[in-house]
């Protein structure tokens, strides 16, 4: 009996179906790394004073600034324009200001300075502002895993 072999029958035929064949394994193999997502895990944390502040599941990151007056009386020094700091300034000589970074329910303190004087608390809030905004700009990049304030 004849064996019939597909190969015999058409040469031309067999070459054109393995390079087919290899065509389509290139296509596939080349799909494989078309449109896959990168997933960062990595934990955000930012390191400041020696202390290290896990970010990664912080939902809600808010700031404040008090001022310790003597008394015990603490003063929301976000609410007061110049002339509402510089009548405090009138009224106390000097009193604390501490600058604080609210992360949910943690709290990490920026800054905590005895200020005589507007131009040196408007120092000391510019500072703090560029620190909030580094890290704003650090929660955003999903990249970045690590923050060092300064």
């Amino acid at each position: 009996m004849i064996e019939l072999n597909r190969n015999h029958l058409n040469p031309g035929l067999a070459k054109i179906r393995y390079v087919a064949i290899f065509l389509l394994a290139i296509f596939v193999l080349s799909l494989a790394g078309c449109g896959s997502t990168k997933v960062y895990t990595a934990d955000k944390t930012i390191v400041y004073n020696g202390n290290l502040y896990n970010m990664s599941n912080v939902q809600r990151i808010g700031s404040r600034a008090d001022g310790y007056l003597p008394g015990d009386q603490v003063v929301n020094m976000r609410q007061l324009d110049k002339k509402g700091v510089e009548a405090l300034f009138k009224e106390h000589n000097e009193f604390m200001v501490a600058t604080i970074v609210e992360m949910d329910d943690k709290e990490m303190v920026y800054q905590r300075v005895r200020v005589d004087r507007y131009s040196n608390y408007s120092k000391m809030i510019k500072k703090f502002d560029n620190a909030l905004k580094d890290i704003n700009k650090f929660m955003a990049d999903k990249k970045k895993t690590q923050l060092k304030l300064k």
